[in-house]
Order: C-alpha cells, then structure tokens, then sequence
C-alpha cells in the first residue's frame, strides 16, 4: 500500500521512501520496478510525522534536509552516509512542519515559524521565503500540500510543480 505522493520524494541518485505509518514497505519494491530508479526504503518512527515528506525535503539534486528523530535508528544511519551534508533540523522547525517545504532549487517555500532551518538555508545558498501557513498546519500539513506536481511524460525525467 503506498498511502500518496507524500512517503516518495526524488533526489537526483535515489527515490526516497518512507514507511511505518501510511505505506508499507512493498510499494518500494513495486516503484523501484516500475521505475527502475534505486529507491532506498526510511522508516519513520515518530507518528507526528507520518509521511516522509513531513520529516525530509529535497532542495536540489542530492542536497536534503530532515529531522533526523523522526527515523529509526538504521534509517538514520543510511541518511548520514548518503546525504553527509544535509541540513538536520531541529525538534522546533520540524514539529511546525518546516520541512513540509517547497523548494525550485533555489528558493525554499517554508512555514515562517521555522526560523531555524530558515537561518540554516540562507548559510547554504539557498533562498528561504517563509509563508503563514499556520491554518493548514491544524489540518497537518504545509507547504508541500499546497503544490500539485504534473509530469510531463515527453520529457522523461522533468516535472512541474503548481
């Protein structure tokens, strides 16, 4: 079962997946079939945040960042080896779902009550725009559910995000 688009997330090696709340991890090998990508399976072990997408955000290519307490212990392994330079956020940013976050590779749409991680992306380059996202967040969500992501089957490999 994968439970939406929210327990996979692209970078430019891997497709990330999570499991241990809404999808098992089945979906993982069945995606990694269809689409013939590695996908490197996460589980997330803390039930505030239950889609991958709530605890880990890919910015650009291979670069993510992500609440590393939010993932078992081998998932967390996995992550420092394959992302050693990753943002990790902290407990404040992550439960105010910062990392429910929108990013074109440069800019970084993000809840503006992660001033943190805000901090930690202007160090890195990156172009943080913080956005009162507080009404979605009492229905546990944030920016990356405001976004609808259209593939463009022509172009294999590109996708818009609206």
């Amino acid at each position: 079962m994968n439970e939406g688009e929210g327990d996979f997330l692209a970078t430019a090696g891997w497709l990330l997946a999570g499991t241990g709340f809404r999808s098992t991890p089945e979906a993982h090998a069945e995606a990694q079939e269809f689409f013939g990508r590695p996908v490197i399976s996460l589980e997330l072990v803390d039930p505030r945040f239950y889609h991958l997408d709530t605890a880990l955000t890919v910015l650009d290519g291979d670069e993510i960042m992500y609440y590393p307490e939010a993932f078992s212990a081998g998932s967390q392994a996995v992550l420092r080896q394959l992302f050693p330079d990753a943002i990790q956020v902290s407990e404040a940013d992550a439960e105010v779902f910062g990392l429910n976050a929108v990013s074109d590779g440069l800019h970084v749409i993000l809840p503006e009550a992660a001033t943190g991680v805000m901090r930690q992306l202007r160090e890195r380059g990156f172009r943080p725009i913080g956005t009162d996202l507080s009404e979605l967040l009492k229905g546990g969500g944030s920016a990356k559910c405001c976004t609808l992501v259209l593939r463009d089957s022509a172009r294999e490999g590109t996708y818009i995000a609206g």
